[in-house]
């Protein structure tokens, strides 16, 4: 059936006759020529028009990173500026630490600060110089300090020196002719490690089906007029719009199945082990995921404010994208319109998809996005797998909906030097392999006529093999977050 994508230079459509249609022009020999361009290309034109959202937003954008090994790494930094707890109370019995300009301790769980240190406690109002260095006792480390106020009578809430209170640096200060200045917290990055799923899928094709073509039409954005035609049989592109769908699910979904010790009980059937990587689901930071029962904007506002810090590392334009289902929009859109409109709260909808690079990067058609307050942009797209009757099957005690569909998964699509924060990963030259073996036929349309033909099968027809060795990264797991429905 002929379409045509609203937001892409694209156009699908059957062709009635061979006529034109060569073997220089079809698709596989496209892939040849240019695997990735007509990978995105592919990725693009089945995210538009079969909900393979994952797909469109990474390999579908360029966004791909390309290795040659199967495992692959990438490290996390943590916050060089941090609030350290306090580890054991600091107060010794006295009520009044630091009256009259006294010194007094304050064990932390960390050695995280120096001599010369201004600290300031969790009201954000007390503030103390540690004189001297600190000294481990016991698992934590005890640090003598002096508030800086000029006041005598002012002394240090016994509150600030006892477990569950925090410390974090200001500045150094030092005396005229001083030894050294205070020095800075350090930690090494976290190191983040993923594995290649390979996926494959095998169709067949009879000799009359064959006779059933495709034709893909590529357009310049800039000039209409310059084309580019590329064809397929109607069941290659059929299949090929369903493996996109697996690609996406396992991008979604798949769990990483290597244990502590590097074993992969997994095995096929020549008992070699099967690989699976982690989904974008499973990378995402645990302490972001949270639930809900009845969705407000408050709640919206609260977690992506929460999300918004880590993703400060990305960018500080905190462009959110959330996918959900048909629920969770509906979710959405009485949450929003129970709100009162006039609270900085600006809802748009636009004609193109996403524009811009770096901090310009914009993410508006086929979504509705709101604007909250502190410059956060969350942009909700309906995300078909969440509606899937067959795999989710676990329904909503009142809709009868699956449950799934209420889900939101917020992700981050921030960009940094250049690369976005979630990517496509693929092995090299093997992100979108494929291959037929022939039968009575071949895929362009020939058809044996001689016993001097030479075919590797004996079906009245030929069939297709693909084959893609691909995972997904989430660089930055903290700024991205899943609300999830919760039944009673």
């Amino acid at each position: 059936m002929a379409s045509t994508t609203k937001v892409s230079p694209l156009q699908v459509y059957p062709s009635k006759d061979f006529s034109g249609l060569t073997e220089t022009n079809h698709l596989s020999n496209a892939y040849l020529t240019e695997p990735e361009k007509v990978g995105s290309v592919l990725a693009y034109a089945f995210g538009i028009q079969d909900g393979n959202v994952i797909s469109m937003l990474t390999g579908g954008l360029g966004n791909t990173l390309y290795v040659t090994n199967r495992e692959y790494e990438w490290d996390l930094h943590s916050q060089n500026e941090r609030a350290i707890e306090v580890q054991t109370d600091s107060t010794g019995g006295n009520e009044t630490p630091g009256y009259s300009g006294q010194s007094f301790q304050l064990i932390l769980a960390e050695k995280w600060f120096d001599a010369t240190d201004n600290l300031v406690a969790d009201d954000g109002l007390t503030q103390v110089h540690v004189t001297t260095e600190p000294i481990q006792v016991g698992s934590g480390w005890s640090y003598t300090v002096q508030l800086t106020s000029p006041s005598s009578e002012d002394f240090c809430d016994p509150a600030y020196l006892k477990p569950g209170a925090r410390w974090s640096k200001e500045w150094s200060s030092v005396e005229e002719y001083s030894n050294k200045g205070g020095g800075h917290g350090f930690t090494t990055p976290f190191k983040l490690r993923n594995q290649l799923t390979t996926l494959r899928k095998t169709y067949k094709c009879s000799r009359e089906g064959a006779l059933s073509v495709m034709v893909v039409e590529l357009y310049d954005p800039t000039d209409p007029s310059k084309k580019t035609k590329m064809w397929t049989k109607i069941e290659e592109w059929t299949a090929m719009a369903k493996w996109h769908r697996e690609i996406d699910k396992s991008l979604i979904y798949s769990t990483y199945n290597k244990d502590n010790t590097g074993m992969v009980t997994l095995q096929g059937e020549n008992k070699r082990p099967i690989y699976h990587g982690a989904g974008f689901r499973e990378q995402i930071a645990p302490a972001n995921k949270r639930y809900y029962t009845k969705l407000t904007y408050e709640i919206l506002d609260e977690f992506l404010l929460d999300l918004s810090y880590a993703a400060t590392t990305w960018g500080g334009d905190h462009k959110f994208v959330a996918l959900t289902g048909k629920m969770g929009m509906r979710e959405f859109d009485r949450a929003m319109k129970e709100y009162n409109k006039g609270n900085n709260i600006t809802i748009t909808d636009s004609g193109t998809f996403i524009t811009g690079k770096g901090s310009e990067l914009v993410v508006d058609g086929h979504f509705r996005t709101v604007k909250f307050m502190n410059g956060i942009e969350l942009t909700i797209k309906e995300f078909t797998p969440y509606d899937d009757i067959v795999r989710n099957r676990t329904k909503h005690p009142i809709s009868g909906k699956p449950l799934e569909s209420y889900r939101f998964t917020i992700l981050n699509f921030g960009r940094k030097n250049g690369k976005s924060n979630i990517r496509k990963v693929a092995m090299k030259d093997s992100e979108n392999a494929s291959w037929y073996v022939g039968g009575s036929t071949d895929p362009y349309g020939g058809v044996a006529k001689s016993v001097s033909t030479m075919r590797s099968s004996g079906i009245d027809g030929y069939e297709v093999h693909f084959l893609s060795q691909c995972g997904i990264m989430v660089e930055d797991p903290t700024s991205c977050g899943e609300l999830i429905m919760r039944v009673c």
